[in-house]
C-alpha cells in the first residue's frame, strides 16, 4: 500500500480524420461521467481518531500519508507523547467521549505501552503492580465502551518490542489486558488487534536497533534508549497501522 497503482499508458491509436469529432464527443461523455461520482466521493472522507502515547504521536504523520489515498482523515490530538491511561492531570475517558462526539469517526486506533505518572499517578499504585494492572484494565474496558459506542471500529496495537526488560515484560502483560477486553461490536466479542511486532522487527518477532533498509543496508529504526522508532522506523510502525485499517 506505500503507492496507488499507475494508470495504464494510453495506446497510440490513429483515428481517422472525418470521425475525430465523435471519438471527442464520446471521451467527453465519459470523463464527465466518471468524474461527477469521483468528485462526490471526494467530499466525503472517512474519520479516523488516532489516541496513545509517544509512539503513535511519532508514526501519526505517516499513518495519515497513508492513509490519505484511501479517502481517510485522521486526527491525532490524542496522541500524546508520554501519556497512559491512568493519567490523573489528563482524562482520556472524556477525551475518548469528547473526540466521539466531534467526529463520529469509523475506525479509532489505540495504542499504549504502559507510561504512568507522566501526567500524574494515582496515590499508592506502583507501575507494573498487580495494582496497577487491575486499574489499566478497568480503564482500557471503559475506553473500549466509549469509543464503540457509535459503533466505531476500535483497534488496540500490540507490540512492539523493546530493548528494555522491565518495560518489555510490562507490554506483554498488557497486550494480554487488550485481548481480552470485551468489544461490544463485534461478532467475536473480542476486538480488533493490530501486531506492529512483524513489520518493525524484519519479521523476527525480537527487538533490534537496526533492521535492513530498502537497499539492503543496515538503516536504524529504533533510538538509543530501546523504546522509540526513529523517523525510518516511525514508518514501519505507521505501515502497520494504515494496512490494518486500509
Amino acid at each position: 500500500m506505500d503507492s496507488l497503482p499507475q494508470a495504464p499508458a494510453l495506446l497510440d491509436r490513429r483515428v481517422p480524420r472525418s470521425r475525430t469529432w465523435l471519438w471527442v464527443l464520446g471521451l467527453v461523455v465519459v470523463v464527465a461521467a466518471v468524474a461527477a461520482p469521483l468528485g462526490v466521493a471526494g467530499a466525503k472522507r472517512t474519520p479516523v481518531v488516532l489516541m496513545g502515547d509517544s509512539l503513535i504521536a511519532e508514526a501519526a504523520p505517516a499513518i495519515s500519508t497513508y492513509l490519505d489515498g484511501f479517502g481517510y482523515s485522521v486526527y491525532s490530538q490524542a496522541a500524546v507523547p508520554g501519556s497512559g491511561l491512568l493519567d490523573t492531570q489528563m482524562n482520556w475517558l472524556a477525551k475518548g467521549r469528547e473526540l466521539i462526539a466531534q467526529y463520529d469517526p469509523s475506525v479509532v486506533v489505540v495504542e499504549y505501552v504502559g507510561n504512568y505518572a507522566y501526567f500524574g499517578g494515582i496515590p499508592g499504585v506502583s507501575v507494573y503492580t498487580p495494582t496497577f494492572y487491575r486499574d489499566w484494565t478497568n480503564a482500557a474496558q471503559q475506553l473500549e465502551n466509549i469509543l464503540t459506542s457509535r459503533d466505531a471500529t476500535v483497534y488496540w496495537v500490540i507490540g512492539p518490542p523493546v530493548g528494555v526488560a522491565v518495560p518489555e515484560a510490562g507490554i506483554v502483560a498488557l497486550d494480554r489486558i487488550y485481548e481480552h477486553l470485551h468489544a461490544p461490536n463485534t461478532a467475536s466479542g473480542v476486538p480488533p488487534l493490530i501486531d506492529v511486532t512483524p513489520g518493525v522487527t524484519g519479521g523476527t518477532g525480537k527487538f533490534s536497533e537496526y533492521l535492513p533498509g530498502p537497499g539492503g543496508a543496515p538503516v536504524q529504526v529504533r533510538q538509543p534508549d530501546g523504546v522509540h522508532f526513529t523517523p525510518y522506523g516511525a514508518t514501519l510502525f505507521a505501515r502497520s497501522i494504515a494496512q490494518a485499517v486500509a
